[in-house]
């Protein structure tokens, strides 16, 4: 087994495009296309508070269920892909639960994520956990 160890990785024909192999080798991708460009997991109640994040900047209460999150870097265009995903509290294990972005105009930007998360029906709640990720191109 080898072992390589760096401290920036440098796409020879242009910087920013490394291919990666599949496993069975028969297909390759972009790796910068496959890696998440931002995470957040913070606390929904009471006082809203950040637990973990990669490239978050912020993190905003806009009220019942109603969060927005900006990015460090921000996104190339407003097409990227977004996924959340909420837990409301302690014993909703057996509870169905989710959320979904923003149906606000401009709920997703280049800098900016809004969230609402929301428990059975779409009723929005501020939740216990609220997670989201973000895939897609930075600028």
């Amino acid at each position: 087994m080898s072992e390589i160890k760096v401290d920036t990785l440098t796409g020879k024909t242009s910087a920013g495009s490394i291919t990666v192999t599949s496993e069975g080798g028969a297909a390759t991708m972009q790796l910068q296309q496959g890696v998440i460009k931002s995470w957040i997991n913070f606390n929904g109640q009471s006082t809203v508070a950040v637990r973990e994040s990669f490239n978050a900047a912020s993190l905003t209460d806009n009220g019942e269920g109603e969060y927005q999150y900006s990015y460090v870097n921000s996104m190339a265009d407003g097409n990227y892909a977004p996924m959340t995903d909420n837990q409301w509290d302690e014993n909703d294990d057996n509870k169905a639960t989710w959320s979904c972005i923003a149906k606000a105009p401009n709920a997703v930007t280049t800098s900016q994520l809004r969230i609402n998360a929301a428990v059975e029906y779409n009723n929005l709640n501020d939740s216990r956990i609220v997670t989201a990720q973000v895939s897609g191109s930075l600028a």
